[in-house]
């Protein structure tokens, strides 16, 4: 059995031999590989067939016509009146079920209106009891924010500072004079650069 020279051409090989600038050297392999040889055989049937089909082209005015025939829709647009009222009155079955449930609507405001008008005195009782749930609950709800605001251990510390009018003036002094320092030091980042940085203009 005879040894094959060289390794079998690539895909990239056998484009360049369909091209003509394959070099020598893989070229020489075709003369002692059949494998390779019926493969660029075979490559170059497929690309005589496909160099035979007719050039396919669309007609002059292909995309003028299409184009005219394409309608996109305006997503911002708001139908007009005109246009829903002609929809509306198209068939009767559409202007049954419009009448119908403009009768549905008209009907149940006629009679959540009577009902109101009825009964003043349930809507009265029902709106105090509300309230007074509503009172009720937060109420509770503050009694318990006090009650776990007592419960904290720096509770004992802070009322002593609030019940002595100096330790009170210091904490007070203390704190604006933070606020007063973190003011200053947002400002110094937030000024722009007076001069200009190395490389920024690069």
């Amino acid at each position: 059995m005879n040894q094959v020279p060289g390794p079998h051409l690539t895909p990239d090989d056998i484009d360049r031999w369909l091209d003509g600038t394959l070099p020598a050297g893989p070229a020489g392999h075709l003369e002692s590989c059949q494998t390779c040889l019926e493969l660029v055989r075979a490559e170059r049937e497929i690309a005589e067939l496909i160099s035979a089909l007719p050039l396919m082209a669309p007609s002059a005015g292909f995309a003028d016509r299409v184009m005219q025939s394409v309608q996109v829709p305006d997503p911002f647009a708001i139908r007009s009146l005109g246009a829903a009222r002609r929809r509306l009155f198209a068939t009767r079955r559409s202007l049954a079920v419009a009448a119908s449930l403009a009768l549905l609507l008209l009907g149940s405001m006629a009679g959540s209106i009577v009902w109101t008008l009825s009964h003043q005195d349930t809507l009265a009782g029902i709106g105090s009891w509300l309230l007074a749930q509503g009172g009720q609950a937060a109420w509770l709800a503050l009694r318990g924010v006090a009650t776990n605001l007592i419960e904290q251990p720096w509770y004992a510390a802070a009322k002593g500072v609030v019940t002595q009018p100096g330790r009170l003036a210091i904490a007070s002094a203390v704190a604006s004079l933070a606020y007063v320092g973190g003011l200053l030091a947002l400002r110094r980042l937030l000024a722009l650069p007076t001069q200009q940085v190395a490389h920024a203009g690069i």
